[in-house]
């Protein structure tokens, strides 16, 4: 490894931070003044955690469902617990789990509440209101986003115990930035007491998920990087941490074949008979159509039905997570998604027919590559952190390396084809990945065929994404540097404050934001306010998911119009932004 890589690494390492094993000891220590109690689910139906109820379904022949929900009020959701009780019971499909989602506010202390963008989803305030969900209906209730690795993550930790949850999530959401908080030495000194907290409770059956497609992995172009940045996580969760990891996945990874071998990888590293690895597959979203979309229940049935092929070829009580066919365009109904699970246990009933058909060969085959390359990858890692001088051995101290590490150096860095070509060479690339470098030519293609080349030529412009979704940062990136303007990538999770900031400080012709989780109006009045404020005026370009959620609506719409009224552009048509920054 040559000296400047190893002192862009060192850079990264935490000053002032305290001892990350003292802080999983403490946590620990708490944990014994925190109950972790049944859940209505568990009462009723006797069994002691989650995972035994997905062993009993997969015993029994049976696929075990779960619903992603997220609706506006915390009384819409609660209300949507109990109809999926009365659906499983109405129907006699087994349908007993749940992923709430609440708003991205439950993750960060009221104080912060204010000046935070509002995006789409619920909130929740007190412990009550997670005692609430559980007690709402005998359906299990897993809490992932905005809560293991968030600034609240204590608090969030504490209520979740007590309501009964048997599985908190979610650890690779460590790089998620929260706009207004910016006291990181608290945050993942919290998160590593969390761990510790977890750590304590693994024997009663506490697991602690991780989803690569939320962290580092979202940015990676090869599934490879996936097998080997999540045996890097394992290594923290319970090498170091000591708690029980479990792992789940697939809404970026869309082909039937890759996204299935990594299930099979990981589970085949880590996996035992008493605690399978894989906890659920979440449906993808990057394949959808956004019109006709009935279209998309094709998709979601030969997902699921491979999907239970391969839990019944390998005994795996891996999760059905399905996504509705409105996933990629707006938030679900509660009808959606139930749609989409009698959809998936229709073809679920044709799955054992298929056991005699397919060759698992070429899953097995892809399933040692992930592995066998993956193992470099993670050899590569460990060994680039230790010749750098990071400590290896405290879990905090890996986690804010991981966290401020450039995701695409990371990935091209310790690839194990650079050892082997000198260069980046993807083994097994990302659907996305790819996806995204397919349109940013296409785009690029129709731009030049229709004469604006050099439209925005020596223009000045600021790309940024407003969350954690890197892809479309990359999109923007690359379409307007072939359009030959002056390219300043500002990277993922950038407040509005900071973007307009480095737009004075680069003396930025126009600032463009990428968004994508329902946060574009919220965002967009904060430039409004802040230009106010320095009583300057800012050309703010909007594109991504322009939609919010509003009052009086149960579902997010389209703020396109909102946005522009408030004097930021908003549109997904490259050729009017074009025209737009050509007048700047």
């Amino acid at each position: 490894m040559d000296q400047a890589l190893k002192e862009y690494i060192a850079s990264l390492k935490p000053e002032g931070f305290p001892d990350g094993n003292a802080l999983v000891k403490e946590g620990m220590e708490m944990a014994k003044d925190i109950p972790w109690n049944k859940s209505r689910f568990l009462k009723e139906y006797g069994y002691e955690s989650h995972l035994e109820y997905r062993k009993r379904n997969l015993a029994d022949g049976k696929q075990t469902y779960q619903l992603l929900m997220g609706l506006s009020t915390l009384e819409e959701e609660l209300e949507g617990i109990k109809k999926i009780d009365e659906f499983a019971k109405r129907t006699g499909f087994e349908v007993r789990s749940m992923q709430s989602i609440p708003s991205s506010l439950v993750g960060l202390a009221p104080e912060y509440w204010e000046g935070a963008p509002k995006p789409t989803s619920y909130m929740m305030e007190k412990e009550e209101d997670w005692i609430a969900h559980t007690d709402a209906a005998p359906v299990d209730i897993c809490w992932q986003d905005w809560h293991l690795a968030s600034p609240n993550n204590l608090n969030e930790t504490r209520y979740a115990l007590k309501a009964g949850t048997s599985r908190l999530g979610c650890f690779s959401t460590f790089t998620w930035d929260y706009p207004g908080y910016h006291d990181e030495k608290q945050r993942f000194s919290d998160m590593m007491r969390t761990m510790g907290i977890l750590a304590a409770k693994k024997d009663e059956g506490m697991d602690c998920i991780t989803y690569p497609e939320d962290g580092l992995p979202g940015y990676f172009m090869d599934i490879v990087s996936y097998v080997g940045y999540e045996m890097v996580e394992h290594y923290i969760i319970e090498d170091l941490c000591g708690a029980r990891m479990s792992f789940s996945y697939g809404g970026l990874l869309s082909e039937i074949l890759p996204r299935m071998s990594f299930a099979l990888a990981m589970e085949k590293l880590y996996g035992t008979p008493d605690h399978p690895f894989v906890t659920y597959y979440n449906g993808s979203t990057n394949e959808q159509w956004d019109h006709d979309l009935e279209a998309n229940y094709g998709l979601g049935a030969s997902e699921m039905l491979i999907q239970s092929v391969i839990n019944l070829k390998y005994n795996m009580p891996v999760v059905i997570n399905p996504v509705s066919v409105t996933e990629a365009q707006r938030v679900p109904t509660l009808e959606e998604l139930f749609n989409i699970v009698k959809c998936g246990i229709g073809a679920e009933r044709k799955a054992k027919e298929w056991l005699s058909i397919i060759d698992f060969s070429k899953f097995e085959e892809l399933r040692d590559l992930l592995i066998e390359q993956g193992s470099i990858f993670y050899h590569n890692v460990m060994e680039g952190f230790r010749e750098s001088g990071v400590n290896v051995e405290d879990p905090l101290e890996m986690v804010m390396v991981l966290r401020h590490f450039d995701p695409a150096k990371f990935e091209q860095v310790f690839h194990p084809s650079m050892e082997r070509y000198g260069y980046f060479v993807p083994y097994v690339p990302t659907v996305l990945g790819r996806e995204t470098v397919e349109k940013e030519k296409e785009i690029v293609a129709e731009l030049k065929e229709k004469g604006y080349e050099n439209a925005v030529k020596g223009k000045k412009i600021i790309c940024a994404s407003a969350d954690g979704h890197s892809y479309g940062l990359q999109l923007i990136d690359t379409v307007w540097r072939e359009m030959n303007a002056d390219v300043v990538n500002a990277g993922t999770n950038m407040e509005a404050s900071f973007v307009l900031d480095l737009a004075d400080e680069e003396d930025a012709d126009v600032v463009i934001v990428s968004v994508h989780c329902g946060q574009s109006l919220d965002y967009a009045k904060l430039v409004a306010e802040i230009s106010k404020k320095r009583n300057k005026k800012y050309n703010v370009v909007m594109g991504g998911v322009l939609n919010a959620m509003l009052p009086g609506y149960t579902e997010p719409v389209d703020v396109a119009d909102l946005i522009n009224e408030i004097g930021v552009f908003a549109t997904n048509d490259f050729e009017k932004q074009i025209n737009y920054i050509a007048e700047k």
